[in-house]
């Protein structure tokens, strides 16, 4: 029986067949998944995918800070990814979809990160969590899949020049 949303309060139970339903039946999840009715489902699913990703590097010897710097990074991000997710889809693709949707998928869409920690297998998680994006973008904000792809190319690449940015001081 699949789930139609994590259910936070039953997190042993739920999250195992959310998780299968996000990972095989992506189209499905996300045409199931309600835009509207809080973010503590999917908060709390994307809390427990964090935590599993980070128990995961734990184990590789990234110490006690480097499992709450994932955790933080991975929960953060998802809320800094989401709202700009949303400038992007409305005011250059004219999406739907408002902060809420946009986080919703954007929190589901973290499901493979419980792998990111694996070696090899890790890079491949990353990318199949860009391509659920894409899906549920899709989705929600009603877009063909060119639509979908810019705004998360346009969004990860803002990421990242902002990232880089903060890495090293302008020269004069």
């Amino acid at each position: 029986m699949s789930t139609r949303e994590f259910d936070g309060a039953t997190a042993l139970e739920g999250f195992p067949n959310t998780w299968k339903r996000v990972m095989t039946d992506p189209r499905g999840f996300f045409a199931d998944m309600p835009e509207v009715g809080g973010l503590q489902a999917p908060l709390a699913f994307l809390g427990v995918s964090a935590v599993i990703n980070a128990a995961g590097h734990l184990v590789f010897g990234w110490g006690l800070g480097g499992f709450v710097r994932i955790v933080l990074f991975q929960v953060l991000g998802a809320f800094v990814s989401a709202a700009l997710f949303v400038l992007i889809a409305q005011h250059l693709f004219s999406g739907r979809a408002g902060f809420e949707a946009t986080f919703r998928v954007v929190a589901y869409a973290a499901a493979p990160t419980v792998l990111a920690w694996l070696p090899w297998i890790g890079v491949l998680a990353v990318v199949y969590g860009v391509y659920l994006t894409v899906v549920g973008l899709e989705r929600v904000h009603g877009f063909d899949t060119t639509r979908a792809v810019l705004t998360v190319g346009i969004g990860l690449a803002v990421m990242w020049l902002v990232f880089v940015a903060r890495r090293r001081p302008f020269l004069p």
